[in-house]
């Protein structure tokens, strides 16, 4: 199973790349560190708290294991999401207010 687990991150972290890849192309080049930094720390520490679960899954640590899907599963979420927000899949729309002329 953890030679799966290799081969999937290496897979997936390839399939982000070329995701990602297109979209991270801007002019500014601050942007574009700051993407790239963003979607290596995402994904180490996904695939390290993937790790963690396992291995204490493994030797029967049930409240390591739950610990750690709480905590590496948060901190991931939240880098997805500032991630998604800076690549631009989430967008925030502010409404425009119009007034009518009579």
């Amino acid at each position: 199973m953890s030679t799966f687990l290799i081969f999937l991150a290496g897979v997936l972290f390839l399939a982000g790349i070329l995701w990602i890849r297109p979209r991270a192309q801007k002019n500014l080049m601050w942007k574009t560190v700051l993407n790239w930094s963003l979607y290596v720390i995402w994904y180490a520490v996904t695939w390290m708290g993937i790790s963690f679960v396992y291995i204490n899954a493994s030797v029967g640590h049930v409240k390591a294991s739950s610990t750690a899907i709480f905590l590496f599963g948060g901190i991931s979420i939240i880098l997805a999401i500032v991630l998604a927000r800076f690549l631009g899949f989430i967008r925030i729309n502010k409404k425009v207010n119009e007034s009518i002329e009579v």
